[in-house]
């Protein structure tokens, strides 16, 4: 396990969020005696991400739509491992969302890595969510809001070890989330998610862009078209030396 990974962990531990040491102070608010809940996801952190091969490339989504109820298999290093050891375009194409993901990280990043694929675009990248249990709702169905406010003040101590020059966020409760670490109210301008920002998290500046769920098919694929390739040209002027 790398220096950031054993960080994150040791910052899960710490925060009561480990998979394996699980004693989250909202559990019982959050969970309400239901049985298909499970605990804690750790982050996803890509090889080549970890190293800082590329500018680092980190997604922050929604809740997992589902979680394996083996706390073993949702540690960081377990995360890892399943990820780059079966992610198949395949696969990928069947779950809709983590494609989208790999596609923008491609679209991103592959000025940088002339080699890249789809399949193999998760090395470079980050991803962890903003709502750490797993409510398991049929079809993926979002979490209750209040998953997401609970599990808000996790978001920046996270973000701060992951250290990306590059944040996307996913859907509107990731972008609240940092809103709240940045201390901006929440229901502030939407017009920011068709741009980008620079922010300071955790003391480094970081490039925002803000992204709706790949699940809002229509607006996703309006913004894709419209933002995502000018978005690159600005990564690549940007972080290209």
């Amino acid at each position: 396990m790398g220096k950031m990974l054993k960080s994150l962990d040791a910052y899960y531990q710490h925060n009561g969020i480990s998979p394996l040491h699980f004693c989250c102070r909202h559990w019982q608010a959050c969970s309400e005696g239901n049985q298909r809940i499970t605990q804690a996801k750790s982050a996803f952190v890509g090889t080549c991400y970890e190293k800082g091969v590329l500018p680092r490339l980190l997604f922050l989504s929604l809740d997992p739509g589902c979680s394996d109820s083996e706390p073993q298999r949702r540690t960081v290093e377990c995360v890892r491992s399943l990820e780059e050891n079966e992610c198949k375009v395949a696969e990928l194409e069947k779950q809709r969302h983590w494609y989208r993901t790999h596609e923008l990280a491609l679209i991103l990043l592959n000025k940088f890595q002339a080699d890249m694929r789809i399949e193999n675009s998760h090395l470079y990248f980050a991803h962890t969510n903003s709502a750490k249990c797993s409510m398991n709702n049929k079809n993926h169905k979002q979490a209750k809001n209040k998953i997401f406010k609970n599990c808000r003040e996790y978001i920046g101590g996270e973000i701060t070890i992951l250290k990306p020059d590059i944040l996307v966020t996913q859907g509107k409760f990731a972008k609240v989330a940092v809103e709240k670490v940045l201390g901006i109210p929440e229901g502030s301008d939407d017009s920011q998610v068709w741009s980008y920002k620079w922010v300071h998290i955790g003391g480094k500046k970081t490039l925002w862009f803000q992204t709706y769920h790949p699940r809002n098919f229509g607006k996703f694929n309006q913004q894709k078209d419209e933002c995502f390739g000018n978005w690159a040209k600005i990564v690549y002027e940007t972080f290209h030396v």
